[in-house]
């Protein structure tokens, strides 16, 4: 096999690392808008639909997330396969990323179908959710469970297209979902032109029929787009592929308990640990986390772009291109992620009032001032957000799962969920800072375990995963 020798210089692979990360970033931005025009649209419903709506997503990303972390190694097989210089291989990692979909669809339904049975049981085992709080959480995900396994199919479809450097086709269906969101929401929260009023579940279905527009959006270029069946065989591919299926799993159940850790961390942090300091508290802290999408969404554009570039350098068996690629991307991350520090510390109340919804000054001052506390320590870990970002994608790339995921693991659950809620209760004067110290810490031990486990495996980086490499 012959490969075309790539630039080494740093302004030319950062200029091919920003081309195929522009699209992937609007994609990352728009999921931001997502969940942004949720919390926006029933803002007017009042501060429990803000309490609610956040701690919701979580749920239903916690409950998909082993789907879609499986589906993401799609991603890494088809990088490798693209860089060792067999494409047609890269289509038979299409379907059973499908398969999984429609697995996680027949499993969720009976969860969709009796979250009034079970979310009640769950909350009321902490005692902590106001009633009209835990109302709205379950009209909410009445309808948004049913999303699961569109879900799942759009994140493998999603990293079939990054794989091979066509990002632009996620963002239009991206783009797409969120006009189907906006609409919806529109029609069913308030009941306009003839449907009923939904308030909050209106926008638990406007996010069911959102993603599963995106899922057509996605899906259908692989039957219009004559060159990609030439290319990568993705219809010729159709089939259980049982060869591919372990592949993906033994790649993907790792990325899929990373990401089971990790929002499970954070939906534990809202809808556990926060609940007992109030629903001014529990509003503030959805609003911070509305504010932090808004510096790690665009870096997971990055992280996804890296992906594939590490993808197709260990395929190729150039290693020190992979780490190369590696250095510009955390050059570039950590540098606008240095800024949002700054934003997050120095103006993270003036950020937190373009999401404040309330009706007396009083309970506008006091979700504030809570808001702009959060949003310091924030500030404080993300550079180190930046770096747990870039090296786990970059071991993504290079077939490493399975020990990011165990670092995920201890750190999240050992330092950020325990040691919050042992520090709570130990030292219940420092209120909210006794939680948000104990992320701020685990964000920092990740980074730096994450950084040091990449670069001590440089020399297997010519190693490629796919079969016969």
């Amino acid at each position: 096999m012959t490969t075309t020798a790539l630039p080494r210089d740093s302004a030319s692979l950062t200029r091919e690392l920003l081309v195929l990360a522009t699209p992937m970033i609007g994609v990352t931005l728009s999921r931001l808008l997502m969940g942004f025009i949720d919390f926006v649209m029933v803002s007017s419903l009042g501060t429990e639909a803000q309490a609610a709506v956040s701690p919701c997503t979580l749920l239903l990303y916690t409950i998909a997330c082993v789907g879609m972390g499986i589906g993401q190694s799609v991603q890494t097989y088809v990088a490798q396969h693209e860089g060792r210089g067999e494409p047609q291989r890269a289509g038979g990692y299409v379907w059973p990323a499908m398969w999984l979909g429609v697995l996680a669809a027949l499993l969720s339904a009976p969860i969709a179908a009796t979250v009034a049975n079970w979310f009640p049981v769950l909350i009321g085992r902490v005692g902590h959710h106001p009633a009209d709080v835990q109302a709205m959480e379950i009209a909410f995900l009445r309808y948004a469970l049913w999303a699961i396994g569109p879900m799942v199919m759009c994140a493998g479809l999603e990293c079939f297209w990054n794989g091979v450097k066509r990002p632009e086709i996620d963002l239009v269906a991206i783009v797409i979902s969120l006009l189907t969101l906006v609409g919806t929401n529109y029609i069913f929260i308030w009941g306009k032109f003839g449907f009923p009023a939904l308030g909050i579940g209106g926008s638990g279905l406007a996010t069911l029929l959102a993603w599963s527009v995106r899922l057509v959006v996605l899906a259908a270029p692989l039957l219009l787009m004559r060159g990609v069946e030439t290319r990568y065989h993705v219809l010729r591919s159709f089939g259980l592929r049982m060869r591919e299926m372990r592949e993906l799993l033994g790649l993907g159940l790792p990325v899929a308990a990373q990401w089971l850790v990790d929002i499970g961390a954070w939906l534990v942090f809202m809808q556990f640990l926060m609940p007992p300091f109030g629903k001014s508290a529990m509003a503030a802290g959805n609003m911070v986390i509305q504010m932090m999408h808004l510096s790690f969404m665009p870096c997971l554009g990055i992280g996804m772009a890296l992906t594939t570039q590490v993808g197709n350098a260990v395929g190729a068996r150039d290693g020190a291109l992979a780490v190369l690629r590696v250095r510009i991307a955390r050059r570039i991350v950590l540098g606008y992620m240095g800024a949002m520090a700054l934003l997050f510390i120095f103006g993270g109340r003036q950020l937190a009032s373009v999401l404040t919804f309330e009706t007396t000054a009083e309970l506008t001052d006091e979700v504030l001032t809570l808001a702009a506390a959060m949003a310091i320590w924030a500030g404080l870990f993300q550079i180190f957000d930046g770096l747990c970002i870039i090296y786990s994608f970059a071991s993504r790339g290079s077939g490493d799962t399975r020990v990011p995921a165990l670092l995920f693991a201890i750190c999240c659950w050992g330092i950020f969920v325990l040691g919050g809620f042992v520090l709570s209760r130990a030292m219940p004067q420092l209120g909210i800072h006794a939680l948000w110290s104990m992320a701020t810490l685990y964000i920092m031990v990740l980074g730096v375990l994450l950084w040091y486990r990449f670069h001590m495996r440089e020399a297997e980086l010519s190693k490629p995963i796919v079969a016969g490499a």
